[in-house]
């Protein structure tokens, strides 16, 4: 064997050893999310286990407080994707640039939970006596009434109270269990709550609290960022209830290169591609049953041919 050989071989078997690690290397993804016990929590839990190994990716959790942390994280540059509300991005694009946040992929309704104490309350007289019963059944009876939210829900309670025109003030809480003992307490009128349904939270509710809807005309008023929803708790009684919803989305920033834009393409792919293994194993969060496969998101999309004209200049 020549010395010209012997270097093609070494030099042969040197390249290979320092580019296969790089091909078969996972790429690690940042994904924000929500509250431990929330829909975003559990969502980002199955799409770890299914789209993981799957697609070559390493998804790393980092729990937020609620959609706005998740978007100053994306434009802060923290995180590589976050679970977040659509109404949230709206909300906050009236005041500041969200031209960089991209929507990788629409995935379900987020419907706004309403929640308040069956018992009335009794207001007036003296020693609880000539008092009057005030009951709430509908977002129309909150009008000078203390609700309750926390994270994203604090801005949907906003945007609620603006576009329906109800003069209801908002008390921010840490989480649910901060507002619910507030309305125990009744310190508060009402919770509202922005989720995919199930509420993994609500599961130890009983029927001491009740769901209220959200009718005509107030639905109306809503309907320029919120679509109809329904709301069916068994535990509390509530079967179809009227509200509205949001959507939730996978948002990420956008990127100029192409090594930072293959593994959210990776991402979205498998997403997509097993969106039938997301539904049906058992244990899995529900909201995966509708998400559907290739729906525009209401926010611009993370563009493939972007991400290919990038990588050819």
């Amino acid at each position: 064997m020549t010395a010209c050989t012997t270097l093609r071989i070494w030099t042969t078997a040197t390249a290979m050893a320092l580019t296969t690690p790089l091909t078969t290397a996972q790429s690690t993804l940042l994904v924000s999310t929500g509250l431990p016990q929330g829909t975003y929590a559990s969502m980002f839990k199955d799409l770890s286990e299914v789209c993981g190994a799957a697609a070559g990716l390493a998804l790393v959790e980092k729990p937020a407080s609620g959609s706005n942390e998740s978007i100053d994280r994306l434009l802060h540059n923290e995180v590589a994707a976050a679970f977040v509300q659509t109404d949230v991005l709206h909300a906050r694009r009236t005041t500041e640039d969200l031209g960089r946040i991209r929507a990788l992929v629409a995935l379900h309704p987020e419907p706004v939970h309403l929640l308040a104490l069956a018992a009335p309350l009794v207001e007036g007289g003296v020693l609880g006596i000539g008092g009057r019963n005030v009951v709430f059944n509908t977002l129309g009876d909150l009008g000078k009434r203390r609700v309750g939210a926390w994270g994203g829900g604090t801005v949907t309670a906003r945007l609620v109270q603006l576009q329906a025109e109800i003069d209801y003030s908002v008390t921010e809480f840490n989480g649910p269990e901060d507002a619910m003992q507030a309305l125990r307490s009744r310190r508060i009128d009402a919770v509202l709550a922005v989720g995919g349904a199930p509420l993994a939270w609500m599961a130890g509710l009983d029927r001491s609290v009740k769901l209220l809807s959200v009718p005509e005309p107030w639905a109306s008023r809503l309907r320029h960022v919120y679509r109809p929803a329904k709301l069916s708790y068994s535990q509390l009684g509530a079967q179809g209830v009227a509200t509205v919803a949001t959507e939730a989305v996978l948002a990420v920033r956008e990127v100029r290169s192409a090594a930072a834009a293959a593994p959210l393409l990776k991402l979205r792919a498998c997403l997509q591609q097993q969106l039938d293994a997301l539904r049906d194993t058992v244990g899995h969060h529900s909201a995966w049953a509708q998400v559907e496969a290739g729906a525009a998101p209401h926010w611009p999309v993370f563009e493939r041919s972007a991400a290919r004209a990038t990588a050819q200049r």
